[in-house]
């Protein structure tokens, strides 16, 4: 497991912890002191590593890549410019048309909404993979183009080729699967008051009200969507096995879980998370051994349940007769793609009334499991 890996099962682990402890005892404060501390050792190694490494590739590119001048050599243009930024900048503050309408014309949408500059989006999507659960264990792609785009359908499969002789055709299914461009929106009321303070960073503000609207639409998707009008969900279409369906409608035992881990084939299993609400880690904990013992207490304060670790879903179902309540897999294989541009549009009329001016926003994106041999879903017995 990387450091990273490592720190990402911690946070969910001290999530858990804090949602099964709402009023912590003095036992329980100490417990989870000591996993901020870790935390916050983990957090200082990753951040140590990473400027060792920007070090290094300074000190190599200073060495091997001649100076060929600075920004100015390749000015931004369109919606990357500097001068497209100052002109949304205006727009959203609501200054004087005539300073920003001739820029801002270079890119209108037909809703009459404007592009976001692409400086602007990339602070949006940055929040948003950081505070989106599944983005951050799955693989996440941004292209311009809104058209359908095709993904592998199947592992391909190679063979062994004597010298001169013909290659053998794979299995690969390419394009029997393709990312849309769904639409997602809504619209961010602001307080004139709020807008107008200069003292604030409205781009910082804006851009984290964005992501969390976005991040709460597109988080049940990402689990349970049906592909109609929105992402399909990891667990579209996954049917659980002999090894993989429990022997209790509410209950699961260490047994099973042993035999669910080993259902996944190796390729994957290596790499792959659990995915589960807090109920189900609750049940899990509760797991005892003979001498009444939580089998996995220990492997829980760590993230991990059998040496992998656990993300936590509250949109997966809680267990009960023939609910789906536990994924695993590698969710490489589950791949998000943000698409097109996002565009905003200011509404001064709509709440004038309340002293407020609304942004509506709309972002296009799709998400689907690339390859379902990399999951297995868990399903409770239906009585």
């Amino acid at each position: 497991m990387t450091k990273q890996e490592e720190l990402a099962a911690l946070f969910a682990q001290m999530s858990a912890f804090t949602d099964a402890h709402p009023n912590m005892s003095d036992e329980d404060i100490v417990e989870f002191e000591a996993m901020e501390s870790k935390f916050d050792k983990l957090k200082a190694d990753i951040e140590r590593d990473e400027k060792n490494t920007k070090r290094a590739n300074f000190m190599k590119s200073a060495t091997t890549t001649p100076i060929v001048g600075g920004e100015e050599d390749d000015p931004k243009t369109g919606t990357s410019s500097k001068e497209y930024k100052a002109a949304f900048d205006n727009y959203i503050r609501g200054n004087e048309a005539s300073t920003y309408r001739a820029e801002m014309t270079k890119a209108v949408d037909a809703d009459g909404g404007y592009t976001v500059p692409v400086e602007y989006q990339k602070e949006v999507f940055t929040r948003l993979n950081t505070l989106s659960a599944t983005r951050s264990i799955s693989t996440v792609i941004g292209t311009m183009s809104t058209k359908n785009i095709p993904i592998e359908g199947e592992a391909p499969t190679f063979t062994w080729i004597d010298e001169g002789a013909a290659y053998g055709e794979t299995k690969s299914t390419f394009g029997n699967k393709q990312l849309g461009a769904y639409k997602l929106g809504g619209i961010i009321k602001v307080s004139e008051e709020l807008l107008n303070d200069t003292m604030i960073n409205f781009d910082s503000y804006m851009s984290g009200q964005i992501a969390i609207g976005i991040d709460k639409a597109e988080a049940p998707a990402f689990c349970t969507g049906d592909g109609n009008q929105k992402p399909s969900g990891y667990l579209l279409g996954l049917t659980a096995t002999v090894d993989t369906t429990l022997a209790a409608t509410n209950a699961i035992s260490e047994t099973e879980i042993v035999k669910i881990f080993y259902a996944l084939p190796e390729a994957y299993r290596k790499r792959a998370t659990w995915r589960f609400n807090t109920k189900t880690l609750q049940k899990i904990r509760n797991i005892k051994d003979n001498n009444g013992v939580s089998i996995y207490k220990e492997e829980i304060k760590n993230g991990t349940i059998e040496g992998r670790p656990f993300v936590l879903d509250e949109n997966m179902a809680d267990m009960a007769a023939s609910a789906k309540p536990i994924v695993f897999g590698d969710f490489s294989f589950y791949q998000i793609g943000d698409r097109g541009e996002m565009t905003m549009q200011r509404l001064n009329e709509k709440y004038a009334d309340y002293g407020l001016v609304g942004f509506k926003v709309h972002v296009r994106l799709d998400a689907k499991r690339m390859l379902d041999e990399a999951f297995v879903v868990v399903q409770n017995a239906a009585s």
